[in-house]
């Protein structure tokens, strides 16, 4: 129509504007020439060209993201090992190594190393926003030092073991589950009601009470948060400086999160059991895990404050139910699966050990002790690198000048895999632990390098929970049933995100 009160434009694609006011092909050139160079920086950046590595990775960080998004990093890293040797550039400012001299170099207790810019993305924060200290994620060697003093009484194994009472009706309520199975014939998807099992053993070592998650489930529903935590900081960890711009960002947070305030709910209960801590006169009983820490306020307030309290609570529960749980599959499946060393221990437990099992009893058999620390061995909780950063200078590793900035650390998935110090490492050989297999030497080498828990100043806080926790409940579950793998194992499968997180464990019980 002539006029019809619509007032049209000349488009930019049939007129050849766009082509005249932007100069495409000019910008395209400068794009790529900015691009150019940025990987030239990247790959020449410090004298890092000369640590091998596969050419992308030394250019772009994209190909180490898409390793570890596939949720198979520890894979690839194996492949680019065997490659290159016991050093390699997995990206532009990410270096591996695996080798039993740098153990000491980087994580040992007079080392000049601290924790990568990754683990800042791991720190908790309250209602306004404030940062929580936590050894996990705090950067300061003066820092975490006081962290650690401040709450080492309470992970003490001596302390974890006085708590086993706190964790006797968790126990009991997982049989009557299991003997339920047992009973019916039916199959246990055992990988889920541990992981429930774990979880309310952490709260009740925490906090003195638990919230019943073997019968209720994720009624919290914390674990969609810890999924996606831990996803999150394997993916983004590669590129922490965006970190900012994302989780740390309370908007962008809360969308992610929605409208599930389970972190909140945790750091409510951390908050009320501290203050009802406070006020509770001395009991008769085993004291729980903030009691202790409260304790140690009384005497010493500069010893730790109440933040502090709250965070080492948090951590238990976010960090300490994972890393348990994924332990406990992996050493029943793994065992499941060698009937001769299921055989041997059921053997060992049942002629030494009767119910209600105490870690006391239960630590001094060699063998059960040896088939845990293989299973740590053969499926570690964290399947990718410790990071740790030089200090100011750079320092030497592996024959290398490392620049300070520059992310350094070891993949206990490589390093324990190391035919060196494992012979025949991709056999499950729990025996290679008895001190009637190798000699001082040997066993002294395989100690050092098993670090599923870290190593030397930062190793995990709550590895004796772990420990107290896998001994008593394999112990436990062997004297009263027998197991077997259902299908074979062939359900049974993990990714690797930061934990190596199982699925598929389904087991069939039977009634001694």
């Amino acid at each position: 129509m002539a006029d019809s009160g619509v007032l049209r434009t000349p488009s930019v694609l049939t007129t050849g504007k766009l082509q005249r006011d932007i100069p495409v092909l000019p910008m395209f050139v400068v794009f790529c020439v900015l691009l150019t160079c940025h990987f030239i920086v990247n790959r020449y950046h410090k004298g890092l060209h000369k640590v091998p590595g596969p050419f992308l990775n030394s250019i772009s960080t994209a190909p180490r993201i898409w390793s570890v998004y596939r949720s198979r990093s520890h894979v690839d890293d194996m492949k680019l090992h065997r490659k290159y040797g016991k050093i390699v550039r997995l990206a532009p400012r990410t270096i591996s190594v695996s080798s039993t001299a740098t153990v000491e170099h980087l994580y040992g207790i007079s080392t000049k190393f601290v924790k990568s810019e990754f683990f800042k993305l791991g720190a908790f924060t309250d209602e306004k926003g404030e940062y929580i200290p936590d050894p996990f994620s705090t950067q300061d060697r003066h820092v975490h030092s006081r962290l650690k003093r401040g709450a080492a009484n309470a992970y003490s194994l001596t302390s974890l073991v006085k708590m086993e009472p706190l964790v006797s009706p968790v126990t009991e309520r997982l049989l009557r589950i299991l003997d339920r199975h047992a009973e019916a014939g039916t199959v246990c998807d055992f990988g889920d009601v541990l992981k429930n099992y774990v979880m309310d053993a952490i709260f009740a070592i925490s906090f003195g009470q638990d919230m019943n998650y073997l019968e209720k489930g994720d009624h919290l529903r914390l674990y969609r948060v810890l999924d996606i935590f831990t996803s999150y900081m394997a993916i983004f960890g590669q590129i922490p400086w965006c970190h900012k711009f994302l989780l740390k960002n309370p908007r962008f947070a809360e969308w992610v999160a929605g409208n599930n305030t389970s972190q909140l709910q945790m750091m409510d209960l951390a908050i009320q059991e501290t203050e009802a801590s406070f006020s509770k006169p001395p009991s008769e009983g085993p004291e729980n895990f903030v009691q202790l820490l409260v304790n140690n306020r009384r005497k010493s307030p500069a010893t730790i404050s109440i933040d502090e309290i709250h965070g080492n609570a948090l951590g238990n529960i976010s960090a300490g139910s994972d890393t348990t749980a994924t332990a406990l599959r992996a050493a029943i499946y793994l065992l499941l699966k060698n009937p001769t060393a299921y055989q041997t221990l059921c053997k060992e437990v049942r002629d030494n050990l009767q119910l209600p099992v105490s870690f006391k009893e239960a630590s001094k058999l060699p063998y059960l002790t040896a088939c845990i620390k293989e299973a740590l061995r053969m499926h570690p909780p964290v399947g990718m690198l410790l990071g740790r950063q030089p200090p100011k200078g750079g320092e030497v590793v592996a024959g290398f000048h490392i620049p300070e900035g520059i992310e350094i650390g070891i993949n206990p998935m490589i390093l324990h895999y190391d035919a060196e110090v494992f012979p025949g490492p991709y056999t499950y050989n729990p025996a290679r632990w008895l001190k009637t297999e190798s000699n001082q030497e040997q066993l002294k080498q395989m100690n050092r390098c098993l670090i599923a828990f870290g190593h030397g100043r930062h190793i995990c806080s709550g590895q004796h929970i772990s420990t107290v926790e896998m001994t008593n409940l394999i112990a436990t579950l062997l004297i009263r049933y027998d197991l077997k793998l259902a299908n074979g194992g062939r359900n049974y499968t993990f990714k690797n995100l930061w934990f190596m997180t199982q699925s598929g464990l389904e087991v069939i019980f039977c009634m001694r």
